[in-house]
Parts: structure tokens; sequence; C-alpha cells
């Protein structure tokens, strides 16, 4: 998962996934890192940055869609898969500085 690490919904949301993931885990990356941005790297600058990206094999997936997978790799993630609770992102990304008001203020989890 590469996140936005100064977004405090993102970095709140980065936690949960770490906690929740069913073995081997999620990787999390926040923008800026160098993994991170060598995975980015085939994207247009704009894209880089305005969405939550997930990489599953050698496929980079970016948004809804990154959400997707992300949530696939968590337990009782399928359960937003299967009713498409998951197409709330767009909605979400919109207004994460908002709803980032309501969570935690955490620091960035630790990087694997």
């Amino acid at each position: 998962m590469i996140y936005d690490g100064n977004c405090r919904f993102c970095r709140a949301f980065a936690h949960v996934a770490r906690r929740a993931a069913r073995p081997p885990g999620v990787r999390l990356l926040p923008f800026g890192h160098p993994a991170a941005e060598a995975v980015l790297s085939s994207l247009p600058g704009d894209d880089r940055y305005s969405s939550v990206h997930a990489l599953r094999g050698r496929e980079l997936y970016s948004a809804t869609d990154a959400f997707r997978v992300i949530l696939s790799r968590l337990r009782g993630g399928n359960v937003f898969i299967r009713t498409r609770a998951y197409r709330i992102y767009p909605v979400v990304v919109r207004h994460r500085t908002t709803i980032g008001r309501f969570v935690p203020d955490m620091s960035q989890p630790p990087i694997d």
C-alpha cells in the first residue's frame, strides 16, 4: 500500500490495514519513500500523489481499484468487496481532510 503519509486519515487507515492484514500482511510505504517512488515512476506526476496505490504481483492499482486490492488482504475486507462498499473511495478521498479530523492523529506506521 502506497499512501499519503502527510494525510491524517491515510495514516490512520494504514495502521488499520497493518493490524487487520491477513498473513503475509500488507507492506506500507508513504509517498516519497524510495521504494514507493520506484513503483510510481511509471505514472504521470498528477496521478502519483492523488490516490492510494497497491501493488499485487507486478500489477499496480490506483484509487478505487487499489482500495479493493487492499481490502482483499484484510480480515473482514471481503464483506466490503461483496457489498461493493469499496466504491465509497472517491467520496472518502475527496473529503479525507474533513474525515481526518475525526480519527486519531497517528504517526506513520513503521516501514517494513
